[in-house]
């Protein structure tokens, strides 16, 4: 489809190694996508010798006004999400850049998968920041039917940032300012073997909420109602709720108002950093016993 959606939005002629290149794929395997591409129909093929051959949309293609149509409007879609997005996250005091991250990014993302815009700023304004610019962003997810993840960076958090991150960064597409990984110059963390007696650490309280979203997701796939207990639950909580509380549930209404079952059960069980921010406010508080999670929260503790 990649390559598909490549070739009909281009008014010329498009070789092998430019499709590799627009599409990140391996050359070799675009080289098969288009022969067989070719073989359907579907493109077709001008220039002698397979060096200098170069494909185009197949005039006789008995889809090929419809396809391009289709490939164009999504486009021009994705244009104006992106500009929505830039201007929702604009660079300026305290917001030293914005990159969008993930699937997107590399253009590999499913039709379910979040668009994740990532922001630095100061220490001190992570908090500010983050409310401010979520509140711009909830009006586009709304709007445009998209799940959207803000991820707010610090230097700090840039220069201890694990390789698996790193190579996460280097793949950042720059809304605004400088891409992230050139405003620091990264270093190696040192861990630290200091452990305070009687802490809980980020691993344990994560690998509780996963248990206990486990359970929880069980439980909806057998009653289905209890979605509508957790958005009324919202409906109460959010009159009371702190800045950073409402942010919380205001997520999780869209993400109840939106998601089927089946796809809310899978969130809650993904293994992905937003899934992980979000079970540690699951709004699902009916759905288990006190007894029921005090017995999910030692099976966890055991398993430590």
């Amino acid at each position: 489809m990649r390559v598909l959606r490549a070739i009909f939005l281009s008014d010329i002629p498009i070789g092998v190694s430019e499709l590799a290149r627009q599409t990140r794929l391996q050359a070799s395997g675009v080289a098969r996508v288009c022969t067989r591409l070719e073989d359907l129909g579907v493109i077709e093929a001008v220039g002698r010798g397979a060096r200098y051959r170069q494909y185009r949309r197949a005039s006789r293609f008995r889809l090929m006004n419809e396809l391009t149509q289709l490939f164009t409007v999504e486009r021009m879609w994705s244009q104006e999400v992106m500009t929505e997005v830039r201007s929702a996250v604009q660079i300026g005091p305290p917001v030293q850049a914005a990159w969008l991250e993930g699937p997107v990014a590399t253009e590999t993302d499913r039709p379910d998968d979040t668009l994740v815009v990532g922001v630095l700023t100061e220490p001190a304004a992570v908090e500010s920041v983050r409310q401010d610019r979520w509140q711009r962003l909830i009006p586009i997810q709304s709007s445009r039917n998209l799940t959207i993840d803000l991820k707010v960076l610090t230097v700090a958090d840039l220069k201890t940032a694990s390789a698996r991150r790193r190579a996460e960064l280097e793949q950042a597409v720059p809304l605004v300012g400088p891409p992230p990984l050139d405003l620091a110059v990264l270093r190696e963390p040192r861990p630290s073997s200091r452990k305070v007696p009687g802490s809980r650490s980020h691993e344990h309280l994560d690998a509780r909420a996963l248990a206990v979203a486990r359970a929880i997701a069980d439980r909806i796939r057998r009653d289905p109602s209890l979605v509508e207990d957790a958005q009324r639950f919202i409906e109460r909580r959010l009159p009371s709720a702190s800045p950073g509380e409402r942010l919380e549930l205001e997520e999780w209404r869209f993400l109840l108002a939106n998601m089927s079952v089946a796809r809310l059960c899978r969130f809650l069980t993904q293994n992905s950093e937003r899934a992980a921010r979000l079970r540690q406010s699951l709004p699902f508080l009916s759905a288990l016993a006190p007894a029921e999670r005090e017995a999910i929260f030692a099976a966890a503790s055991n398993k430590k």
